[in-house]
């Protein structure tokens, strides 16, 4: 009897064997019905550079190698040049870390190798012209590297990423070559603009005019747009070149007593396109158009800077 029970013990053993090994994944079978080897997590890099591939990568390691360092900015950012070299931004878990772009960029996209366990939100801050775009950076844990790609419509930028516990970069900012350019550059439009609005038509400066004249008397069609003076010539502008007829005569207007005109005395002059030049700084004078009852005369009198 005994005898019995061991023998259907045994058999119970022997048939219970594969239901454990169900648990246990079995390798792949080849076709003759040989096992094959676990495929690995990574292909091995069997791949060999050819020389201008190898002077690729020889160069890009230079660049983010590069030991140009950053400075601290007004902000207490740390700042890096632009394109000098590739940035490092050092978080730690718990400290969110802060990448401010250049003001008016617009981002793109934005791209981290380790994407579970880097979060990269989008913030901003100021309003206007000087609103900038901030990439809030947190790490999940410590001891990770990776990169950081975020495309612009300026730029494309690079950044490594690594995780401290304690170490931590609050603000990550750049300077930007073409900041200064574009500095320059408005300058020299305002310089412009203020160049052009304070300039005549002849290329004098207004801020060095003089135009303290009043001009009355008739009104005909040629009568002066404005009379002006440099200091030492007196400049008489009309609306035209082209006076329809006679061009008026320029005379100086003395002081007249009770009982007499005042003297009159011409005043050469070189017509220059819509302009008289005279060259001395005339006080009082008219100009004149025919004679007695049909005369037209415009008068110009210095107001001021005697």
């Amino acid at each position: 009897m005994k005898k019995n029970q061991w023998i259907a013990g045994l058999a119970v053993a022997a048939f219970a064997v594969p239901v454990f090994a169900q648990d246990v994944p079995a390798l792949a079978a080849s076709p003759q019905g040989e096992a094959l080897p676990p495929i690995p997590m990574f292909a091995p890099d069997s791949v060999k550079l050819s020389a201008k591939e190898a002077e690729g990568v020889r160069l890009a390691n230079q660049w983010k190698a590069n030991p140009d360092k950053p400075i601290r900015g007004a902000d207490g950012s740390v700042k890096y040049l632009f394109g000098a070299t590739q940035p490092t931004l050092v978080c730690a878990p718990l400290e969110p870390c802060n990448i401010v772009l250049q003001a008016g960029e617009v981002v793109n996209g934005v791209h981290v190798g380790d994407k579970p366990r880097w979060k990269i939100t989008p913030d901003t801050m100021g309003a206007g012209e000087t609103e900038a775009t901030v990439l809030v950076v947190k790490p999940v844990d410590v001891g990770l590297t990776t990169s950081l790609t975020v495309t612009t419509d300026r730029r494309l930028y690079s950044i490594k990423l690594v995780s401290k516990a304690k170490d931590w970069i609050p603000v990550l900012s750049f300077d930007y070559p073409d900041d200064m350019e574009r500095a320059w550059a408005s300058y020299r439009e305002r310089h412009a603009k203020q160049t052009y609005s304070n300039t005549m038509p002849t290329g004098q400066n207004l801020a060095n005019l003089d135009f303290s004249f009043k001009v009355g008397g008739d009104n005909p069609s040629w009568k002066p747009v404005r009379v002006y003076s440099d200091g030492s010539k007196t400049y008489i502008q009309f609306p035209s070149a082209n006076f329809g007829g006679e061009a008026p005569a320029l005379v100086a207007k003395g002081e007249g007593g009770w009982f007499s005109k005042a003297p009159t005395k011409l005043i050469n002059y070189r017509p220059i396109g819509d302009r008289y030049v005279v060259d001395k700084v005339i006080d009082k004078a008219s100009l004149i158009v025919g004679v007695g009852s049909d005369q037209t005369e415009v008068t110009i009198t210095r107001t001021g800077g005697k």
